[in-house]
């Protein structure tokens, strides 16, 4: 029997503290490792999660590496019934093929919580979160605005990781902010929290917002994510890296603290090496992470130079396809919003180098209440590959304290209040909303929606949230990778 060097899984190589409500949708090879679509071991509580994953003879697990998951958690997969790869799993019995689950309500029944956390697609991935849910309303308790740390651009994240590093305990404790997307051009990251004796220990609030094109490759970290040791909270942040190599490796964080908290995130990895333990989310979780999922592929195969050159390009030529797999066209297209205009002068020339999206619309709405319109000035140029669907929200929370209501039916939010997975911080109504918006279109405004109670805003000044959906061109595919963006919104 191969000795194992360590723990890999799609979202945790260890768990022993407590995942809910999560999943993960990995690529994974290892060999060597005890290894799993979601964790690599879990000596502690995961509830609600799912992992889909294309099962191959190295993973030890569908789901977890030492057969421990709760009858809530599921992986999801493509083999045959009776498959020789399922039958050598140590869980085979937590699989569900993605045939067999073909509707919203079969995937209730498993009991993933469709009203509120998952939305079914008839597609991979089978399950995913609910738009207008994912985000989590952090309190700021007696931190005043002026005591937010507000990042803003590269620089500024390097600063503040190099300050908490060399010990600034007031940073490692603050509350920080981004205020939006970061692209680090592809530099080398130094995890903030780089050492046990230096955590950090605060709150760190993504807004919605991804840091992107970073790598974590030095051989002096050992500890490898976006934050190395955390003991704080981390809550609406997406990142996008590459992360190569050593002791314990994942998106958000390497090591999650006892009084680590996670929630609504997002790591979008590509991560490699020979040994250690590593998960797309978080290398060893001993906090809580609630409502978040990793998405891309994690490989540990030591490629033996003596088979040469025909495997190394057989290997190219496997990633080439998964990293641009050939879709159908089987996706039905949302509706183009009859209000957008093309472009004057604009070139459709969509990004043809993988996934690409760009847009540009005003940070400050004006909201006319007797015209129902939303000014917006939303702008979709003819580089991008996507088509976009934007939704104006405000949690359930806002929603009651400004409108009096969430705007649902009586019948509608009895349901979602019976439901002990409901938190009005976190749940989402839609304020306003547009159909697809092409490549090298334009929508000056959204429209309100018609609440089903007949709920209105008054007038006033208000934060709110905007949620971007994107889809594919070609294939109509909702995008994994969506965006959020605070704005204010003037209504008169």
């Amino acid at each position: 029997m191969q000795k194992n060097t360590g723990y890999v899984g799609g979202f945790a190589a260890f768990n022993n503290g407590t995942i809910e409500n999560s999943y993960s949708y990995i690529k994974l090879n290892a060999k060597k490792q005890m290894s799993a679509g979601f964790a690599g071991e879990n000596a502690g509580i995961i509830r609600k999660s799912l992992a889909m994953c294309k099962i191959n003879k190295t993973m030890t697990g569908g789901f977890s590496g030492n057969n421990n998951a709760e009858d809530s958690c599921y992986f999801f997969h493509s083999e045959k019934e009776g498959s020789k790869k399922l039958q050598k799993l140590c869980d085979p019995h937590h699989g569900q093929r993605l045939k067999t689950v073909q509707s919203e309500k079969e995937a209730q029944e498993l009991g993933f919580d469709t009203e509120v956390v998952w939305e079914y697609t008839g597609a991979e991935p089978l399950l995913r979160f609910q738009a207008e849910h994912w985000f989590y309303e952090v309190a700021q308790s007696t931190t005043t605005a002026e005591d937010i740390v507000k990042i803003s651009t590269p620089e500024e994240l390097f600063d503040l990781a190099k300050k908490i590093n060399e010990g600034d305990r007031a940073l490692a404790s603050a509350y920080i902010q981004l205020i939006n997307d970061i692209d680090l051009g592809g530099r080398e990251w130094t995890p903030i929290g780089r050492e046990r004796t230096l955590p950090f220990h605060g709150v760190f609030d993504g807004a919605g917002y991804t840091v992107k094109n970073f790598v974590i490759k030095s051989k002096e970290t050992e500890n490898k994510g976006f934050f190395g040791f955390l003991n704080g909270e981390v809550y609406n942040l997406t990142v996008d890296c590459h992360i190569k190599g050593g002791n314990v490796a994942g998106g958000i964080a390497a090591i999650c603290e006892a009084d680590a908290v996670i929630g609504c995130c997002a790591a979008i990895i590509e991560l490699s090496g020979k040994k250690g333990s590593y998960g797309g989310l978080a290398g060893r979780n001993s906090g809580r992470i609630f409502h978040s999922y990793a998405a891309g592929k994690i490989t540990f195969l030591v490629i033996p130079w003596i088979f040469g050159l025909p495997v190394l390009l057989l290997l190219l030529f496997l990633l080439f396809f998964i990293k641009n797999p050939i879709i159908l066209p089987s996706f039905a297209p949302v509706p183009y919003d009859p209000d957008q205009d093309p472009i004057p002068g604009e070139t459709i020339e969509p990004n043809a180098d993988g996934n690409f999206a760009s847009f540009q619309f005003e940070e400050h709405i004006d909201v006319d209440l007797a015209t129902g319109l939303c000014k917006f000035g939303f702008k979709n140029p003819g580089n991008s590959n996507h088509n976009i669907v934007i939704q104006l929200q405000f949690t359930d929370e806002q929603a009651i304290r400004i409108m009096g209501s969430t705007g649902r039916s009586e019948e509608d939010q009895k349901k979602l209040d019976d439901n002990p997975d409901y938190d009005p911080a976190v749940n989402r109504m839609i304020i306003a909303e547009s159909g697809a918006i092409q490549i090298g279109y334009q929508l000056e405004n959204l429209r309100l929606v018609e609440q089903p109670n007949g709920a209105a805003i008054p007038p006033g000044e208000y934060n709110a949230i905007v949620y971007l959906m994107f889809y594919d061109i070609e294939t109509n595919e909702r995008a994994m990778l969506e965006s959020q963006l605070p704005v204010v919104i003037s209504v008169h």
